[in-house]
């Protein structure tokens, strides 16, 4: 009997089994074992007439149990059931049941009221019993309690709307086919009307829907690529696709093969990106690099060409090979392999490897020792530009070998003992590492940052959030400092993850004392790296022996800074009379001088890098090493072409003509070209004036107002030349904004401007000597006991008459 009163039992076959025992000569028996089964079941059975007022016949006593409701209320109210379901579903049910008495069975599922209000999602299965002669008799039925169902299909549909809203708003069109047969379409995300202007249905309808967008110029290509995909499982391509309103976008197709269970290919899924801006881009990159080679190609470097097909025969060298590396023009043009013959060993290999960049983007600059005619090797730098003719046919190879030997040397010194610094601190790295993602959830942790949170279940889950984690940790009493006051610190440090800014010292409960630095990702995430500050604590003594390794070293460097930049007595050449200040804040800093004779006379710059201490000074290396080149092939009355060639050389090294990184560094400069001869002076400037002082006063000449380097500025940005006379009764001032920015005085304020004019106008007159101890005077007691902001630089001079 128990397995009859199932939910979805034949309640016909229950009715007839309950009649027939009702009839039986042991009734009285058979009425209480009924009883008692119908008590136990899963399921409420009830029953009332078929006809006249439908009055409730029968009801079973667990409504009691599954639905808080006395069967005396069910049998004396025969409303019950229509006061029970709910509202929304009323009209509904009630439609359903008309066709009860047509079928005989059916099954509706709807929210029931209980005894405390709540409603619960039902299954009522009801059955009607039919009277001898076929008329209806009686209606019985059961309620079975769904609610758990219907949850768990509310949550499926939940995360079904979501996944559609996503595929919606994605960046990416998401698509499908069928990988044999007719390559049917298969799906295709919504989205493809917000991006293409197309709609679903004209993919899903049209299987050459693909092949009919393509390029035309693309297409032969892009099908040739496609065995890779069934060969790797994964593809990616890029190329041009018409969207509805007839024009052209670039596209990355990322595409992954499915196989079934046999390992057959079953179905492609792939997205379209719109990638046109970031092509835009590379040809606008790419344009660039094409002027700045032609400028390069006038500079005073040996200019060599030879042609791009064929047997690359040598048509032209400069006849200053001799000079910058011993040979004669005939050496090298009667030579067909003159220059793989100079080539080091070594170096030859790789460089051949690189050549096929030239065909393919028309540019290559490559490093590598050559052997001079002496036969010792010197590094050289060879930029090389494709000419093509008129059809883009490759026609002849132009490119310059310019001596870097100096610059490479110093280059390698640089690189090797900061690869060694790199190298130690990561060998000796000692701190957790976390990484969470936008939605505070676990992407990545260390072993030491697992050991931190460790409660004897192992490492915290990836997937966790951090709140999980944080809160397990407290409950399990991993963190001292939460001891009694556990919620109040939870939401403190909540605040603290969620909003970072300076560390954070935590005390665990087996006495150690964590550092915790935490800050956001460009993508919303938090990064976080966990430094044990015990021993730091107990060993001061340890720390500070450290740290005057340290400030060894940076003395170090400040020498080999020192010793790279020109020597002071070079102005003495250049100048009638001077004085310099050059103080780093920290030991070594970002400023930095400059002096070099150019055709027609010499160059005097003062430059102020990005930062100060390390920062600055690996940016003064980055600036020494474009600054020579610049100097070398500027004309000797543009200065401003050495500021224009020192941006975009910045911009490139630092990888800031890309429209993605994180570097925005830079430098601002002043140059003068100084014509002893014609007695007349070139300045220019990026955010950098020249002062210059005679018996008339002191005025400002201001530079643009335009830093070298930084993203902000346009790669072709372009600066101005600033030429006039000058005579004996003229000295010249650069300084940096060491200077000018220093807070000091009695109210706190900034040096500034006008008090270095009021200086200047005071001084003039007197010897350069003088003037710059007056000056350091003037700086040190304005400074008083405020900290230096930053470098110092200031360079006074008068030229040669």
């Amino acid at each position: 009997m128990a397995d009859l009163l199932r939910p979805g039992t034949d309640l016909g076959a229950v009715a007839g089994i309950i009649q027939q025992a009702m009839d039986d000569a042991s009734k009285t028996s058979a009425e209480e074992r009924a009883a008692r089964l119908l008590s136990a079941s899963p399921a409420v059975i009830y029953s009332f007439k078929a006809r006249d007022d439908f009055a409730p016949t029968f009801v079973s006593d667990n409504l009691e149990r599954l639905f808080g409701c006395a069967p005396s209320e069910y049998l004396g109210n025969p409303d019950f059931w229509r006061e029970h379901v709910h509202p929304d579903d009323l009209a509904r049910v009630e439609a359903e049941i008309a066709n009860l008495f047509d079928i005989g069975h059916q099954a509706l599922e709807y929210r029931f009221r209980r005894k405390d209000g709540s409603y619960c999602w039902v299954n009522d299965e009801q059955h009607v019993v039919r009277d001898a002669e076929g008329a209806p008799l009686e209606i019985v039925g059961s309620w079975s309690d769904i609610s758990a169902r219907k949850a768990a299909e509310e949550g499926e549909d939940a995360a079904r709307a979501r996944l559609a809203m996503l595929l919606e708003t994605a960046p990416s069109v998401i698509y499908s086919f069928k990988a044999r047969d007719d390559y049917a379409p298969t799906f295709i995300s919504e989205n493809i009307k917000r991006l293409l202007g197309y709609c679903p249905e004209k993919y899903l309808e049209h299987a050459d829907f693909w092949r009919s967008h393509v390029h035309p110029e693309d297409l032969a290509t892009v099908e040739a690529q496609q065995g890779n995909l069934f060969e790797k499982g994964r593809h990616v391509t890029e190329y041009r696709f018409r969207k509805r309103n007839g024009t052209y976008i670039w596209v990355s197709d990322d595409q992954y093969l499915l196989r079934d269970e046999k390992g057959n290919p079953a179905e492609i899924v792939g997205s379209w990106s719109n990638i046109s801006a970031r092509k835009e881009a590379e040809q606008a990159e790419s344009q660039a690099r094409a002027r700045f080679d032609l400028m390069l190609h006038s500079a005073p470097a040996v200019v060599y060409s030879f042609g791009a097909t064929g047997d690359f025969t040598p048509s032209f060298v400069s006849e200053n090979i001799k000079r910058v590396l011993g040979y004669t023009p005939d050496d090298y043009l009667t030579k067909p392999d003159f220059w793989r013959s100079h080539v080091h060993p070594e170096d030859l290999e790789e460089v051949e490897a690189g050549q096929a960049q030239l065909f393919d983007t028309g540019h290559r600059v490559s490093e590598y020792r050559f052997r001079k005619a002496d036969g010792i090797y010197c590094w050289v730098s060879d930029e090389q530009t494709l000419v093509k003719d008129q059809q883009g046919h490759p026609l002849e190879v132009i490119g310059t070998w310019s001596e870097v030997t100096a610059r490479k040397t110093a280059e390698q010194a640089v690189l090797q003992q900061s690869e060694q610094r790199l190298t130690d601190a990561i060998e000796t790295i000692s701190e957790g590492f976390s990484l969470y993602d936008a939605e505070d959830r676990l992407v990545l942790g260390n072993q030491k940052y697992a050991e931190l949170f460790d409660v004897g279940e192992g490492p915290p889950p990836l997937g966790s959030t951090y709140e999980e984690i944080l809160r397990k940790a407290v409950r399990y009493g991993v963190i001292g400092d939460a001891r009694g006051r556990e919620e109040g610190w939870i939401r403190q440090r909540l605040e603290e993850h969620r909003n970072p800014g300076e560390p954070v010292l935590q005390r665990r409960a087996d006495g150690r004392w964590i550092q915790i630095s935490e800050r956001r990702t460009e993508t919303g995430g938090t990064v976080a790296v966990y430094s044990d500050l015990t021993e730091v604590k107990e060993s001061e003594q340890r720390a500070a022996a450290a740290n005057q390794l340290i400030l060894q070293s940076l003395r170090y460097a400040s020498r080999i800074q020192s010793a790279v930049l020109p020597a002071r007595q070079e102005l003495e050449a250049v100048a009638a009379d001077h004085f310099l200040i050059w103080e780093p804040r920290d030991i070594v800093g970002g400023d930095f001088f400059w002096f070099q004779p150019i055709r027609d006379g010499y160059a005097v710059m003062v430059g102020d890098c990005t930062g100060h201490g390390v920062p600055g000074a690996f940016m003064t290396l980055i600036a020494w090493g474009l600054l020579d080149r610049m100097l070398r092939s500027a004309p000797s009355d543009k200065p401003s072409e050495v500021l224009t060639g020192l941006h975009q050389g910045v911009r490139s090294l630092l990888g800031q003509d890309a429209q993605q990184g994180e570097t925005d560094d830079g430098l601002e400069a002043g140059i003068c070209f100084i014509n002893p001869k014609k007695q007349s002076m070139t300045f220019a400037g990026a955010r950098f004036s020249l002062w210059r002082a005679n018996q008339e006063g002191v005025i400002e000449i201001k530079g643009d107002r335009k830093g070298l380097g930084y993203r902000r500025f346009a790669h072709k940005t372009r600066f101005s030349d600033y030429t006039f006379p000058y005579d004996d009764q003229d000295s010249f001032y650069l300084t940096t904004d060491g200077l000018i920015d220093q807070i000091g005085g009695p109210r706190g304020r900034s040096f500034g401007k006008r008090r270095f004019q009021d200086l200047l106008h005071k001084l003039r007159d007197a010897p350069m000597r003088e003037q710059e101890l007056s000056l350091r005077e003037a700086f040190e007691q304005y400074q008083g006991d405020e900290r230096r902001r930053d470098d110092l630089t200031v360079l006074g001079f008068i030229p040669h008459s």
